[in-house]
This record gives structure tokens, sequence and C-alpha cells, in this order.
């Protein structure tokens, strides 16, 4: 339930002491609706029958951050060690007018789909709807003093290490994209889809291959505690999935709460 009602009547009863008795100077009733963020709810489920090695995926979670503030989101759930709970969202990439001079590329309507991990034991990423032969997908992080003028190296997803973004990514502190009003996600984590042999040994990117690169529609988060900054203005569309072990066996309610 996204909204609450509170009905307060307030009394201010006093009483004069000098030359009447008053009974109170002012009756209030006051009304007033409280908005919070849309989508955290219930959503009971039965998903029926899988096996080991199967994938299972819950019921999708709609997010909307529809406030004047930022908001802090934890994931937790009660899930058992033999099932594994991790929870994916989906970002669009696209391909964008290169412009170093400009702080907000221009967008072109050449587009990909992918899902990736928001909360989980570890990050990855695929691509769900057009894929593209000899890309893949890379994690781009910022110098954190003039990025047009220091480029960073590629970190393939299998190159990830903790939570995203880095402490030392420029995006996750130094460069806030709520000014130049890019995304309403002021700070995180690029996520890019490039072809492999623009990505050079080194692990330096091939600038001048820049207009093939698929980048980022907003900036993401990867948290494998559940701690996820929640921004104005944002949408997050959550969808928990189960992993079994091979010891898992019988019938499993896992109860997540998104606080």
């Amino acid at each position: 339930m996204n909204k609450k009602l509170l009905g307060i009547v307030l009394g201010v009863f006093c009483l004069a002491l000098l030359t009447a008795a008053i009974s109170h100077y002012v009756g209030i009733e006051t009304t007033f609706n409280i908005n919070n963020i849309d989508g955290i709810g219930e959503y009971p489920q039965s998903l029926g029958d899988f096996e080991f090695g199967d994938t299972i995926s819950g019921a999708l979670i709609p997010l909307v951050n529809d406030l004047s503030s930022d908001r802090n989101l934890s994931f937790s759930d009660d899930s058992p060690e033999e099932i594994d709970v991790s929870y994916k969202s989906t970002l669009e990439l696209t391909k964008k007018d290169v412009n170093f001079t400009k702080d907000v590329w221009d967008v072109f309507d050449d587009k990909v789909q992918i899902e990736y991990t928001l909360v989980g034991d570890e990050f990855s990423a695929e691509v769900t709807e057009g894929a593209v032969s000899g890309y893949e997908l890379i994690y781009y992080k910022d110098a954190e003093t003039l990025r047009f003028d220091n480029p960073e190296k590629a970190i393939r997803l299998n190159e990830i290490v903790g939570n995203l973004p880095y402490a030392e990514d420029g995006n996750a502190e130094e460069y806030d994209y709520c000014i130049t009003g890019e995304y309403n996600t002021c700070h995180g984590a690029k996520i890019w889809y490039v072809p492999s042999d623009a990505i050079n040994t080194d692990g330096t990117l091939q600038w001048n291959r820049a207009s093939e690169f698929y980048f980022e529609s907003k900036l993401i988060q990867y948290n494998s505690g559940g701690e996820i900054t929640f921004y104005s203005g944002d949408s997050l569309d959550v969808t928990p999935e189960y992993t079994p072990s091979k010891y898992a066996e019988g019938t499993y309610t896992i109860n997540t709460t998104i606080a």
C-alpha cells in the first residue's frame, strides 16, 4: 500500500484564569495524504515444480520513486542455505553521438536490452534483446578527474570484484549526472556493450570506434549486501531469481522484504 490516509484531529484546550472561562481557543481538523514509493507491497505467488539446475524466476516487482527525495532500499529474505537468491533488474543500452565537447551526448535509436544483478552474491549481466555477434558487456569506470582527458580501461564482467560502482570510480561521487540533467540516477556504474576486438590487449578501448559502442541509458548499482540507493524520479524493475543447490528437495517458501 503506497498511500496511507492519516486523519489527525488536534484540539488545543486552554483555561483562561483571569476574568472568563474559555473552553478552547482553536479546534483544528487536519487531513492529508502521505505518498511513498510505488510498488512496495505483497506479492504472494506459487511457482510450481522445478529440478536442480533450473533457474527459477519470480514475479516482476515494479518500483517507482516519484518522491522528491532519494530513498535507501534494503533487500532481505529468509532463504535457506540450499536456495541461492538474487535480484535482477533491466537496463537499456544505446548508441550515442560521441562528442567530447558536450557533457550530454545525443541518443540514437539503435538499442539493446540487458538484465543485470542488482543484489546477489556476485554480479552478472546478459543481453536479452538485440544481441550483436562479436560484442561483449563491460563495466566502464571513469577517472576521478578530467574523465574525457583520462580514458580508463574496459573491465570485463569476469574481472569485476565487489560492489558497483567501485569507490575509485569518478561516477561514484565526483560526477553528478543529476546536475547535467542526463539521468535521474545521480551516481552509479556504467555498463557498455562494445565489440570485443575494440578492446586492446591492455584493456584500453579503441575510441576511434566509439560510434559502434552501446552506452548506458542510466547508471546502475550492484550490492551484495542488499543496500541500494533509489534516486528520486528513478524506476526499477526487480525480479527475484532462485537457484537451488543439488541438495535441495521439497517445498520452499521464501519471504522477501524490500524495506
